[in-house]
């Protein structure tokens, strides 16, 4: 009886629904004061986050004042550049208010200040190396920078631009040239960027033909040969300048650096190719700036295999415009050759050998530079003398392709940083 008595008493399940009750109470009662206080605290992580924000969003106000600034030296607010407009002002801070020492306010619609940004921009710095580099730092600030509860944000970035080159005239070969034929290199025509040679070479320049012209410096004579002298370059006024030395075409030379930039550019646009390249009447080559680099992608140095140089043949009627004019810059991380009647505004840059054998109204209208690297063969301007290339010098086309090549300073590839205050 009592074996029974007990197991009844055990397992009688009478009375628990009372202090399951009160155990669930206190259950919600803690979570509801969790909620309580969290309920309370969120306002303020709320407007945190927000002010937070805003001051990104100043900083990146700041940011795209400064990149406007540099793309606009012209104007009264932007930063001032070179006679060429090419490479805003130089080592150290920009002018206010480009230096940091000014708060530029930021207000909404109404007129209500939301906050402000200092911004500075500078050249030669260790993140930003190249001639055609510059550094910006933008501080966002909510609500400005002297109240005591204010919120920071930092953005850091590089910003780059294409550099011109500005040859010394319509044709640049590190190397050795040969021209004959019915060829016509022409720098007299244009005069914007100052006088230029009709050609610069690093060793000798043959002139093989029995018609060939090339005028330099707005001088009628043609084919006058001049010797570069480093003590005086400034007497290099021939119309075919001789022997120049390789520190003289330093200046006209892309980079490593300079010329993987350029591939990012072509890549984005579409317009990056690899080993061989053939473009012409059923394969035509778009405006823009186009790279045809090596097999395996690296930049040529003396220890390339020649196997993997790139190679591009452009001939006639190639241009994919309606005009029938390509319109850009084309980089060759090899050799070229170029025949038929093929119309170009812009620069080609050739970081090996060039073979140009033109026909009929074929000509380049801007400027040519063969970096010859390897230096084992002449570059042959129209070497068929039943040929005649023509080479007119222009500045302009030179410089952005006949406006088909952004001189916009853009953010360089993995640079743009965000510090919080």
């Amino acid at each position: 009886m009592r074996t029974h008595t007990l197991s009844h008493i055990l397992t009688d399940q009478r009375g628990i629904a009372l202090p399951m009750a009160l155990m669930i109470l206190l259950i919600l009662s803690a979570l509801m004061a969790a909620f309580s206080v969290l309920g309370a605290s969120e306002p303020t992580l709320a407007a945190n986050q927000q002010r937070v924000a805003q001051a990104r969003a100043m900083a990146e106000s700041g940011l795209e004042r400064a990149i406007w600034a540099l793309n606009n030296p012209d104007d009264a607010s932007g930063i001032k550049g070179d006679k060429l407009g090419m490479l805003p002002n130089p080592m150290g801070p920009a002018p206010a208010p480009y230096d940091g020492s000014v708060f530029v306010p930021a207000s909404l619609a109404g007129g209500t200040q939301l906050g402000g940004f200092r911004v500075t921009v500078t050249a030669g710095q260790p993140l930003c190396p190249g001639v055609n580099d510059r550094c910006i730092v933008a501080d966002g600030w909510v609500p400005n920078d002297t109240a005591a509860s204010r919120v920071k944000q930092r953005i850091q970035v590089t910003v780059t631009k294409i550099r011109f080159l500005d040859p010394p005239g319509s044709l640049a070969v590190r190397g050795d040239l040969d021209v004959g034929g019915k060829t016509l290199i022409d720098s007299t025509k244009d005069t914007s960027c100052g006088g230029k040679g009709g050609t610069w070479s690093k060793g000798t320049t043959t002139l093989s033909g029995s018609a060939e012209k090339v005028f330099g410096y707005a001088d009628a004579d043609a084919n006058t040969k001049v010797v570069y002298d480093p003590a005086t370059p400034e007497t290099a006024s021939g119309d075919v300048v001789t022997q120049v030395p390789d520190s003289a075409f330093d200046s006209f030379t892309y980079s490593p650096e300079e010329l993987d930039s350029l591939k990012v550019i072509a890549r984005a646009q579409g317009t990056y190719y690899q080993g061989t390249v053939e473009f012409n009447a059923a394969n035509p080559v778009p405006n823009g700036l186009i790279f045809v680099d090596t097999v395996s992608g690296n930049n040529i140095t003396p220890a390339t295999l020649s196997s993997d140089f790139a190679q591009l043949k452009i001939s006639g009627n190639a241009a994919a415009a309606k005009d029938g004019i390509y319109k850009g810059w084309i980089f060759v991380n090899g050799s070229a050759s170029i025949d038929g009647i093929f119309v170009m505004h812009g620069l080609l840059y050739v970081v090996n050998d060039l073979i140009y054998q033109g026909v009929g109204a074929g000509q380049i209208v801007g400027a040519v530079i063969s970096q010859n690297i390897r230096d084992t063969s002449y570059t042959s301007i129209d070497s068929d003398t039943g040929g005649n290339s023509t080479i007119i010098y222009n500045c302009k086309y030179a410089k952005d392709g006949d406006n088909n090549v952004s001189q916009s300073f853009t953010i360089k590839l993995r640079t743009y940083k965000e510090v919080a205050g």
